[in-house]
């Protein structure tokens, strides 16, 4: 599963493909493939914090 982070609100979105609207903050935003691709990047959240530093989810 994918991870893609609002460049709006930060809202962290796990899927195949984004949204077109941001579920958390409504607009029509662009969102970010945060998806961790190696085993020791994430933190076990696989999130890549090279891109998102705080994950909320």
């Amino acid at each position: 599963m994918n991870k893609f982070i609002c460049n709006v609100c930060q809202y962290t979105f796990e899927g195949e493909t984004p949204p077109e609207k941001c579920p958390s903050c409504g607009n029509s935003c662009s969102f970010v493939d945060a998806t961790c691709y190696t085993p020791d990047c994430g933190n076990g959240k696989n999130i890549n914090t090279v891109i998102y530093k705080n994950p909320k989810q």
